[in-house]
């Protein structure tokens, strides 16, 4: 590694501790942006022209996301103009991080952006980066806000599930995948903070375990059919790991989803969760129709890396059942 990649990574990782460890929100903004300024420079790093434009757009609408809730902020510190107008700054502040976490309706950009960088820099937009503004949705939520909460994790669901089935790109596909965990995620939010950190876990744990094969098997397009011919086993491994990503039972992907609707059926949320469950099951369509065109289209040859221990390792940890998440 590069001596400023190493330094911009510290940095990237300073400013999402610096988010979890502050109770003001002016040091959450802080640490947001120290975030931002260091994995702008680790996405343009190569002198790749679409990375490079991918680059931009992610800094564009971060800096948009960021002045929203920079104003929403320094409008709720006079408490006069606070009581006057305290439901309109909580809708600046919501959608300061639904930009930055690329949910609905701000949702255009991540698709774009992900099919434009390598696998390396997916991984972290689609994990790490997401910590920061989901934390800080935990942390600042007010209770009056259920409704529109609601309304938004139904419609990242949704649009995650219908917007992926248009898609022939992995990266873009993973990216609408994305936008649907981000849906359920939001929705933990009038659940419990306990279910918020199983479910990021898990989510973390199976999308580091996907796109490090991809990774590792050089697959820059949908040509994981070829890997049924060159390599059965992984193949087998790929598919187990989108299953488990699209909550199909028993894989693990499934128990958090699980612990969600159990949640919602406890507060009477009866329809929400139907509706959470109508996108889960339009990513698992369009995971199933992928398998499927994998296996009945004619391969091409892709570069195979890597060792059998560490795919058994990956697949493990991503498909086992609720052992490893409750033991």
């Amino acid at each position: 590694m590069a001596p400023s990649s190493l330094l911009f990574s510290s940095t990237m990782i300073a400013g999402t501790l610096i988010t979890l460890s502050s109770s003001n929100w002016l040091y959450l903004w802080m640490g947001m942006e120290l975030n931002l300024l260091s994995f702008i420079p680790l996405m343009s790093s190569s002198s790749n022209l679409q990375e490079t434009e991918a680059s931009v757009k992610y800094f564009i609408t971060q800096a948009i996301g960021s002045g929203l809730m920079l104003t929403a902020g320094v409008m709720s510190i006079n408490p006069i103009v606070f009581n006057k107008m305290e439901y309109i700054i909580m809708i600046m502040f919501i959608s300061s991080m639904m930009i930055k976490l690329g949910m609905t309706p701000y949702h255009q950009w991540l698709p774009h952006v992900m099919s434009c960088i390598p696998w390396k820099m997916c991984i972290i937009l689609a994990t790490w980066q997401k910590i920061g503004p989901m934390v800080m949705l935990m942390m600042i939520m007010p209770n009056n806000m259920s409704s529109l909460i609601m309304l938004l994790a139904v419609s990242s669901a949704m649009v995650g599930g219908l917007g992926g089935m248009n898609q022939s790109q992995l990266r873009s596909l993973l990216a609408y995948s994305s936008i649907g965990h981000m849906g359920w995620m939001l929705m933990t939010t009038q659940c419990s903070t306990n279910i918020f950190v199983t479910y990021f876990t898990v989510y973390i744990i199976i999308t580091c375990s996907i796109m490090g094969l991809l990774m590792k098997s050089n697959m820059m397009k949908s040509k994981i059919n070829s890997l049924m011919i060159n390599n059965t086993s992984m193949f087998i491994m790929m598919m187990l790991i989108m299953f488990s990503l699209g909550g199909l039972p028993p894989l693990l992907g499934f128990f958090p989803k699980w612990m969600i609707i159990n949640s919602l059926s406890i507060q009477n949320m009866m329809l929400t969760a139907m509706m959470l469950i109508t996108g889960s099951l339009m990513n698992l369509f369009y995971y199933f129709n992928m398998a499927f065109n994998f296996m009945l289209t004619t391969p091409q040859q892709p570069t195979i890396t890597g060792n059998k221990w560490y795919n058994i390792v990956v697949t493990t940890m991503a498909t086992c059942s609720p052992l490893v998440l409750f033991f």
